[in-house]
């Protein structure tokens, strides 16, 4: 429950953008920047919003001016039933009916036709998110935004709409009720579930064609006959010439009007809404109805009108429903295509010539999820959780190496983990604690930029390796100057020796031998190391012996490493639990095969960075679940779109200055016989409240999860300690200002944000992994054959010549025949039948035109 709170005034008059909103709202309420697909602007860590941050809603807004000001719903104690579109608020009301109606409320009118419905959180009982709880989503889309959850503010504008809210006052919110008792007992499941009754059937609309033509530019959704197309453009652009050519004293009239108008055409299916949405704000600046109202008020009229009209769809003309060439050409075609060979196309069946700009009728609704091989869409990375200085680093990094930001910067957090190693180590309470070094895998196809990326992060080192190997060659020849020395020594003694003993043999058996006093055999010294690429468990112990701060491995393909473990020959072996325990950082002792003489690590701690490609990670997650898997930290983002070489300069002071700081921390030194140790950093108590919090939390999820994701939700409460000392010396190592002096404990920030990454990233990218690492191979190839089609925008291709343009894994003709059939199945190709010829068939092909209008990222 929240308490009593004052509120500076709110005067609606002055909000005429988004970033004026924003400021406005900030001292109240916690708000951060979202783009217009409602999702937090790329690097925002939202979660970390909080009321009062007016300086850094500042910085976000001159960032970018435009965004749509969020709510971290959390932050505020509020709880919103978002109901989509018109059957949402519907089902909504007749669920409220049935407890005296809809409670009085703040509501937002979104511009997609939902609505919001505020409420208070009930005092020490956060209600969270979930989708559909009123009641399922297939029977009634009703979502719920907690404790965890966000929603866009209203008044908000974005280029479709207003987030409309009569009242006037954003800020009414915060007086929002408090959730009422008959909603918070069907929110926890104490309450019968109560399924609304079914909406009323609408009668059947006719069949709309939903391919879009071009007159000029695309406008008009195809109704298959010139004369009703034409039809409709003429009605359309008399609405848009007449709000351009209104005089004042009667615009925002005229652009209710046409908004109105327009918007029937849209529920009509005979114009798409976003190219209406366009036509209409372009048209309210012709004639200066922008730059006199604001931007902000022309949206508001045309969210109004749009309801209206997308409630009255335009009919078609009584003249137009006589025509029965028209009734004809608005039924969808279902014909098999042939290719006669002068090239015409025409109908297999009845021979019919057909133009190619027909061709678009007689295609389906594809299955564009092939498009994403039924990957679960990637979480985000935000390079803010890295600190300002990284960051910068990071997205430069990124585009130097055309990779994902993802690569780079886990990469990261893998290196300064293994530097760490066991120089440090965090503890919580008085019992727990975990080393920082961190298992890191790269998750990608080919080419996807994983080695390019985890290379540039690892050559960071190449400077203290220099310099561990300057030292050691300096180290080597004052090594030999002492065992010349020492060998004289020894020679001379001895020959001493061999003489006394024979003027008197009897001091043989009546006094040994002694050396001289202060001899000493030198002993020869080892290259100290930081980066290992390669190399035998019983070399990595020896490694590890001789480098006691830890050891990174870095492998370009970490299929190599699992292969190793008798992973895909269903063995296991003592190779596999020496990695189990240098991810714990214990005690270890590895027997040599040839002298047995055994090596003692007293503190195995070796980080791994790593790539894989994703049908070795399906084999990795196949056979018994030991723990392993769920000790890596993954990462799968998609590849970045096209390729660009890196032509600028960028400033690697802030990585290289961690690295320096890191390699500079010494461990704890302990008096012989005991090995040195690392040096313990508590949690401060704010800190500890939160990880207790979240492993919590994560303790909850355990019970509900599948056996893979279990062990890494097991995982998760370690994985969060661990990154909170990554990032506490990430962010001390790179900030120039920082002193010298180390940190001396882990604060909440860190935490909060370690907490943070793993649930929004690291644990949703374990579930895209664990997944859908699986995928069938003809699926995996037909989704690069499709991407491979839409990059270059093909109309037709011939499979035969596309293996050799596509290249591996389709270089095989049965590989990409496969391909082939699950596209012509999910119907993004169709063949072209030609005439029957001697030989080989030519394994032409049409390609649906919808395959361009799906987003590159699925």
């Amino acid at each position: 429950m929240m308490g009593c709170v004052l509120h500076p005034p709110f005067d609606p008059a002055t909000i005429q953008t988004n970033s004026k909103l924003a400021l406005a709202l900030a001292p109240s309420l916690a708000v951060f920047p979202c783009d217009d697909t409602k999702q937090p602007i790329h690097g925002t860590p939202w979660k970390s919003a909080r009321p009062g941050q007016t300086d850094r809603v500042q910085r976000w807004w001159a960032a970018h001016p435009d965004a749509m000001p969020g709510i971290h719903l959390g932050a505020v104690g509020l709880i919103v039933m978002d109901a989509d579109g018109a059957e949402g608020i519907a089902a909504f009301e007749r669920i409220a009916e049935q407890h005296g109606g809809v409670p009085e409320c703040p509501m937002v009118d979104t511009p997609s036709g939902g609505r919001h419905y505020y409420f208070r959180q009930r005092s020490g009982e956060a209600l969270g998110n979930s989708r559909g709880s009123l009641p399922p989503k297939s029977e009634c889309p009703i979502d719920v935004r907690g404790d965890g959850g966000y929603v866009i503010a209203p008044d908000a504008t974005r280029d479709d709409g207003v987030y409309l809210f009569p009242d006037g006052d954003p800020l009414d919110i915060l007086h929002a009720p408090e959730l009422p008792d008959w909603l918070h007992a069907i929110l926890t499941g104490k309450h019968e579930e109560i399924t609304p009754e079914p909406l009323p059937q609408k009668a059947e609309p006719a069949p709309k064609p939903s391919k879009e033509i071009t007159p000029g530019a695309v406008r008009t959704l195809d109704m298959g006959h010139p004369r009703l197309r034409a039809w409709v453009e003429s009605a359309f652009d008399a609405e848009i010439r007449a709000l351009v050519q209104c005089g004042q004293g009667g615009r925002n009239n005229q652009l209710n009007t046409s908004a109105f108008a327009v918007f029937q055409l849209v529920a009509a299916g005979w114009i798409a809404a976003d190219v209406a949405h366009g036509a209409l704000v372009q048209a309210a600046e012709a004639c200066g109805l922008v730059k006199d109202d604001g931007r902000r008020s022309v949206l508001r009229t045309i969210s109004s009108a749009r309801k209206g009209g997308m409630a009255q769809p335009r009919q078609v003309p009584e003249e137009f429903q006589r025509d029965e060439e028209i009734a004809a050409a608005a039924v969808e075609l279902n014909r098999e295509l042939a290719v006669s060979a002068d090239g015409t196309i025409h109908d297999a069946a009845t021979g019919e010539v057909i133009e190619p700009e027909g061709i678009a009728a007689t295609w389906e609704v594809p299955d564009l999820s092939l498009l994403r091989e039924g990957r679960r869409t990637p979480p985000t990375f935000h390079p803010e959780w890295l600190g300002p200085h990284v960051a910068r680093w990071a997205e430069a990094q990124a585009r130097a190496t055309c990779a994902p930001i993802d690569y780079v910067s886990v990469s990261l957090l893998a290196l300064v983990g293994g530097l760490l190693g066991n120089r440090r180590r965090p503890f919580a309470g008085t019992e727990w604690t975990e080393p920082p070094a961190l298992f890191a895998a790269l998750v990608g196809d080919p080419s996807s930029g994983k080695s390019p990326a985890s290379s540039a992060v690892m050559s960071l080192v190449n400077a203290e390796e220099a310099s561990l190997d300057a030292d050691y060659r300096q180290r080597l020849r004052e090594y030999e100057e002492e065992k010349l020395a020492a060998d004289a020594i020894m020679a001379a003694h001895k020959s001493a020796a061999r003489e006394a003993l024979r003027a008197n043999p009897e001091l043989a058996t009546a006094i040994p031998v002694a050396l001289p006093e202060g001899f000493r055999e030198p002993v020869k010294p080892f290259l100290k190391r930081i980066v290992v690429r390669d190399s035998t468990v019983e070399r990595l112990a020896t490694l590890s012996a001789e480098n006691p701060a830890g050891l990174i491995l870095h492998r370009d393909e970490l299929a190599g490493l699992f292969a190793s473990f008798g992973r895909y020959s269903g063995g296991g072996g003592s190779d596999r639990q020496f990695f189990l325990e240098a991810n714990g950082g214990r005690n270890f002792t590895v027997d040599r095969v040839k002298s047995g003489d055994p090596i003692r690590v007293p503190h195995l701690s070796i980080g791994i960075i790593g790539a894989l490609q994703p049908d070795k990670a399906a084999e990795l997650l196949k056979g018994a679940d030991d723990g392993f898997v769920a000790r890596f930290l993954w990462s799968w983002p998609d590849p970045v779109a096209g390729f660009r070489i890196a032509r600028e300069t960028f400033d690697r002071g802030p990585a290289e200055r961690v690295v320096s700081r890191c390699c500079r921390l010494h461990m704890q030194s302990n008096p012989p016989p005991m090995p040195d140790s690392p040096v313990m950093l508590p949690l401060e108590e704010p800190a500890l409240a939160v990880l207790e919090r979240f492993a919590q939390a994560i303790k909850v999820r355990e019970s509900k999860a599948s056996p893979l994701m279990k062990s890494a939700l097991g995982k998760a409460r370690g994985h969060a300690l661990r990154l909170s000392c990554v990032l506490t010396h990430l962010w001390w190592g790179a900030d120039p200002q920082a002193p010298w002096e180390e940190p001396a404990n882990i604060g909440e920030a860190a935490v909060v944000t370690a907490c943070e990454m793993l649930q929004t990233y690291f644990l949703p990218m374990a579930e895209r992994v664990f997944g859908d690492a699986s995928i069938p191979v003809a699926e995996t190839h037909a989704a690069i054959l499709a991407r491979h089609i839409r990059e270059k925008r093909l109309s037709t291709f011939n499979a035969s010549k596309a293996r050799y343009t596509v290249g591996a894994p389709l270089r095989e003709s049965s590989a990409m025949d496969a391909a082939c059939a699950e596209l012509v199945e999910a119907g993004i190709l169709q063949p072209i039948l030609a005439p029957k010829k001697r030989g080989r068939p030519s394994k032409d092909f049409f390609v649906n035109p919808a395959i361009f209008a799906q987003p590159a990222n699925g």
